[in-house]
């Protein structure tokens, strides 16, 4: 079964995502105990919101395995001409491929045009599998073994042939999935907060920011790059606005963008993480060179604000508690954050050995250092 949705609908902009599964009861129902047998009747074209939540788009087909050869060539057609569409509003961007894991070969070689997220189920019944087999092994050998230790090297050996039998070829295709999931039965019934999906949904949904990004950092540093780093941070225009959150929504009212900013201002702009801060190791290195650190500043800062609003996005933060909350988890304990510091740090010492002169006008080259770090930041979810 193919599931597409078209994710994060902002503005004139829709991010299609497809979830492709072999399954058609899968996320429908899950009562249906024989659903191998059966498949579901859908519409790939019918477009299905979500209530609460009109970004998210979905379009469901049949089950896969379950259908005829002419059903399945639909599904095809549908994702080859939606992954290749030049209108952004048409275009696919995303493949979710949702199968068993002994259906996961093989079905993810037609795609090429669009990036491919493979979810791997029935992952508790290999382990089983496993277990039943080392149980035989025990026996024909005449061996005792505890049942909490077949478990644990059940465990450890599922663990071993995935990685060696299914990842490493699915990742070692002409084009591979992003992001290669396991999911078991108790996985799925359960409340989803394991880390697994925290990781896979953050990457599915960041798919569309990487235009946002690019966006919203050339207009930050377009508009501060060139100030004493003293001065106050200008973040208006589209350096926010791209990210078309609750806060710069027009409906939202006159406050909540002067809300967003002042906690921005608040947790951000004298941040002990910023390089050359008197407090910081770096400060005597960086503070000899004051143009250059200036400059390196206003990349990190800008790099901060992008990548806080990115979250914001992401994740539809629309309430002033969560949003400080969030800013204040980026600030003090993100990856991003540091991994930020540090890049910028690289290319501080770089352009000193370089001798390199801060640029009097703008250009698009002097962000593309910038963009290439907001690029390039990690996959990371507010704990």
């Amino acid at each position: 079964m193919v599931r597409v949705i078209k994710l994060l609908r902002v503005a004139s902009f829709k991010f299609h995502f497809a979830i492709s599964g072999g399954r058609a009861q899968h996320h429908v129902s899950r009562t249906c105990q024989r659903r191998h047998l059966k498949r579901g009747t859908h519409n790939i074209e019918k477009e299905i919101e979500f209530e609460g939540n009109n970004k998210i788009i979905a379009h469901d087909s049949e089950g896969f395995e379950a259908g005829k050869q002419a059903e399945v060539d639909v599904v095809w057609k549908f994702i080859d001409s939606r992954s290749r569409a030049k209108d952004i509003n048409q275009k696919l961007h995303l493949v979710w491929f949702v199968l068993p894991l002994f259906l996961i070969m093989g079905k993810l070689s037609r795609i090429a045009a669009v990036p491919v997220v493979a979810i791997v189920t029935k992952f508790d019944t290999f382990l089983q599998d496993m277990q039943q087999k080392l149980e035989e092994k025990a026996e024909e050998e005449d061996e005792e073994v505890d049942d909490d230790e077949l478990e644990k090297i059940a465990g450890v050996e599922a663990d071993k042939r995935f990685e060696q039998h299914y990842k490493k070829p699915l990742e070692s295709m002409q084009h591979p999935p992003r992001a290669v999931v396991t999911l078991s039965e108790e996985t799925q019934r359960q409340a989803r907060n394991g880390y697994d999906l925290r990781t896979f949904f953050a990457s599915a949904q960041s798919a569309d920011s990487k235009i946002k990004l690019i966006t919203s950092a050339v207009n930050g540093l377009n508009w501060n790059y060139h100030k004493n780093y003293s001065e106050k941070m200008f973040r208006g225009g589209p350096f926010i606005k791209t990210w078309d959150t609750f806060w710069t929504d027009s409906t939202s009212g006159p406050q909540a963008p002067i809300k967003l900013i002042r906690l921005l201002e608040k947790h951000l702009d004298d941040s002990r993480r910023l390089i050359g801060h008197r407090q910081s190791s770096d400060f005597s290195e960086v503070n000899a060179h004051p143009n250059l650190m200036a400059f390196c500043r206003w990349e990190q800062r800008v790099a901060d604000t992008v990548l806080i609003m990115e979250k914001v996005y992401v994740f539809n933060i629309n309430d002033e508690k969560t949003l400080e909350a969030m800013i204040k988890w980026y600030d003090q304990g993100s990856n991003t954050a540091t991994y930020i510091r540090k890049e910028v740090m690289q290319l501080y010492r770089q352009r000193r050995s370089e001798k390199y002169k801060v640029p009097k006008e703008w250009s698009e080259k002097v962000a593309q250092p910038l963009i290439d770090l907001v690029c390039k930041r990690p996959v990371e979810v507010p704990g």
